[in-house]
Protein backbone atom coordinates (compact mmCIF):
# COMPACT_ATOMS: atom_id res chain seq x y z
CA UNK A 1 0.00 0.00 0.00
CA UNK A 2 1.21 3.49 -0.78
CA UNK A 3 -0.63 5.17 2.09
CA UNK A 4 1.78 4.04 4.85
CA UNK A 5 4.77 5.03 2.70
CA UNK A 6 3.33 8.51 2.13
CA UNK A 7 2.59 8.94 5.82
CA UNK A 8 6.10 7.82 6.81
CA UNK A 9 7.70 10.12 4.24
CA UNK A 10 5.68 13.14 5.41
CA UNK A 11 6.50 12.32 9.02
CA UNK A 12 10.22 12.05 8.21
CA UNK A 13 10.19 15.39 6.42
CA UNK A 14 8.30 17.00 9.30
CA UNK A 15 10.78 15.62 11.86
CA UNK A 16 13.73 16.78 9.74
CA UNK A 17 12.18 20.21 9.39
CA UNK A 18 11.59 20.50 13.12
CA UNK A 19 15.14 19.35 13.88
CA UNK A 20 16.57 22.04 11.62
CA UNK A 21 14.73 24.79 13.49
CA UNK A 22 13.21 27.84 11.93
CA UNK A 23 15.26 30.89 11.04
CA UNK A 24 14.22 34.36 12.11
CA UNK A 25 12.14 35.97 9.40
CA UNK A 26 10.08 39.06 8.81
CA UNK A 27 6.89 38.05 10.65
CA UNK A 28 5.40 40.56 13.03
CA UNK A 29 3.97 39.67 16.42
CA UNK A 30 0.55 39.05 14.88
CA UNK A 31 1.78 36.64 12.21
CA UNK A 32 2.71 33.03 12.94
CA UNK A 33 6.15 31.73 11.99
CA UNK A 34 5.64 30.16 8.57
CA UNK A 35 9.20 29.16 7.67
CA UNK A 36 10.59 26.65 7.00
CA UNK A 37 8.04 25.50 4.46
CA UNK A 38 8.09 21.85 3.45
CA UNK A 39 6.73 21.12 -0.02
CA UNK A 40 6.45 17.45 -1.00
CA UNK A 41 5.35 15.72 -4.18
CA UNK A 42 4.78 11.98 -4.20
CA UNK A 43 3.29 9.56 -6.69
CA UNK A 44 1.81 10.19 -10.08
CA UNK A 45 2.52 8.12 -13.16
CA UNK A 46 6.18 9.24 -13.08
CA UNK A 47 6.59 8.06 -9.47
CA UNK A 48 7.72 11.39 -8.03
CA UNK A 49 9.29 11.50 -4.59
CA UNK A 50 10.44 15.10 -4.15
CA UNK A 51 10.81 17.29 -1.08
CA UNK A 52 11.74 20.95 -0.76
CA UNK A 53 12.54 22.67 2.50
CA UNK A 54 12.34 26.42 1.97
CA UNK A 55 13.89 28.62 4.67
CA UNK A 56 12.93 32.22 5.31
CA UNK A 57 16.31 33.42 4.02
CA UNK A 58 15.63 31.86 0.59
CA UNK A 59 17.80 28.77 1.01
CA UNK A 60 16.09 25.70 -0.47
CA UNK A 61 17.12 22.11 0.27
CA UNK A 62 16.03 19.79 -2.55
CA UNK A 63 15.66 16.02 -2.29
CA UNK A 64 14.50 14.11 -5.37
CA UNK A 65 14.07 10.43 -6.08
CA UNK A 66 17.20 9.01 -7.70
CA UNK A 67 19.27 12.21 -7.31
CA UNK A 68 21.81 13.52 -4.85
CA UNK A 69 20.29 16.11 -2.48
CA UNK A 70 21.29 19.68 -3.30
CA UNK A 71 20.68 23.26 -2.25
CA UNK A 72 19.94 26.50 -4.02
CA UNK A 73 18.98 30.06 -3.13
CA UNK A 74 15.80 31.66 -4.42
CA UNK A 75 16.25 34.65 -6.69
CA UNK A 76 15.08 37.92 -5.08
CA UNK A 77 11.90 37.92 -7.17
CA UNK A 78 11.13 34.26 -6.38
CA UNK A 79 11.92 34.78 -2.67
CA UNK A 80 9.44 37.65 -2.53
CA UNK A 81 6.74 35.60 -4.33
CA UNK A 82 7.22 32.61 -2.03
CA UNK A 83 7.32 34.73 1.16
CA UNK A 84 4.22 36.68 0.11
CA UNK A 85 2.41 33.42 -0.65
CA UNK A 86 3.52 31.84 2.64
CA UNK A 87 2.31 34.77 4.73
CA UNK A 88 -0.96 34.96 2.76
CA UNK A 89 -1.85 31.34 3.53
CA UNK A 90 -4.62 30.97 6.13
CA UNK A 91 -2.47 28.53 8.16
CA UNK A 92 -4.49 28.59 11.40
CA UNK A 93 -7.77 28.13 9.52
CA UNK A 94 -6.66 25.22 7.32
CA UNK A 95 -8.82 22.19 7.83
CA UNK A 96 -7.47 18.72 7.41
CA UNK A 97 -8.25 17.39 3.97
CA UNK A 98 -7.10 14.26 2.25
CA UNK A 99 -3.32 14.08 2.17
CA UNK A 100 -3.19 10.54 0.83
CA UNK A 101 -3.49 9.17 -2.68
CA UNK A 102 -7.05 8.64 -3.88
CA UNK A 103 -6.02 6.10 -6.52
CA UNK A 104 -2.75 4.24 -7.32
CA UNK A 105 -1.19 6.83 -9.63
CA UNK A 106 -2.50 9.92 -7.82
CA UNK A 107 -0.01 12.80 -7.61
CA UNK A 108 0.00 14.20 -4.07
CA UNK A 109 1.65 17.61 -3.64
CA UNK A 110 1.55 19.06 -0.12
CA UNK A 111 2.80 22.11 1.75
CA UNK A 112 3.40 22.26 5.48
CA UNK A 113 4.59 25.02 7.78
CA UNK A 114 5.19 25.37 11.51
CA UNK A 115 2.02 27.50 11.34
CA UNK A 116 -0.15 24.72 9.88
CA UNK A 117 -0.75 22.03 7.30
CA UNK A 118 -0.14 19.73 5.62
CA UNK A 119 -2.54 20.67 2.85
CA UNK A 120 -2.68 19.69 -0.82
CA UNK A 121 -1.60 22.48 -3.13
CA UNK A 122 -4.72 22.07 -5.27
CA UNK A 123 -6.96 22.51 -2.22
CA UNK A 124 -9.08 25.68 -2.62
CA UNK A 125 -7.98 26.73 0.89
CA UNK A 126 -4.48 27.49 -0.46
CA UNK A 127 -5.75 30.13 -2.88
CA UNK A 128 -3.10 31.55 -5.22
CA UNK A 129 -0.33 30.47 -2.83
CA UNK A 130 -0.81 26.85 -3.87
CA UNK A 131 -0.02 27.74 -7.48
CA UNK A 132 3.15 29.60 -6.45
CA UNK A 133 4.41 26.65 -4.39
CA UNK A 134 3.55 24.33 -7.29
CA UNK A 135 5.50 26.60 -9.67
CA UNK A 136 8.53 26.28 -7.39
CA UNK A 137 8.50 22.49 -7.16
CA UNK A 138 7.95 22.21 -10.93
CA UNK A 139 10.74 24.70 -11.63
CA UNK A 140 13.22 22.73 -9.54
CA UNK A 141 12.29 19.36 -11.02
CA UNK A 142 14.30 19.56 -14.24
CA UNK A 143 17.76 20.51 -12.98
CA UNK A 144 19.75 22.95 -10.89
CA UNK A 145 21.05 24.95 -13.81
CA UNK A 146 17.71 25.13 -15.65
CA UNK A 147 15.85 26.71 -12.73
CA UNK A 148 14.59 30.23 -13.24
CA UNK A 149 13.61 30.63 -9.58
CA UNK A 150 16.65 29.28 -7.71
CA UNK A 151 20.43 29.52 -8.11
CA UNK A 152 22.79 26.72 -6.97
CA UNK A 153 24.89 27.42 -3.88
Amino acid sequence: MRHPALALFCLAVAVATTACGSPKGPPSMSQPTVFPLTITRIGGIAGFHDALIVNGDGLVSVTQKGRTPWQCRLTPVAAKRVATAAYAMPWPRLTGGSTSARFPDDLVTLVQSPAGGPVRLEDPQTGTAGAIFNDLINDLHSSRSASGMCRPV
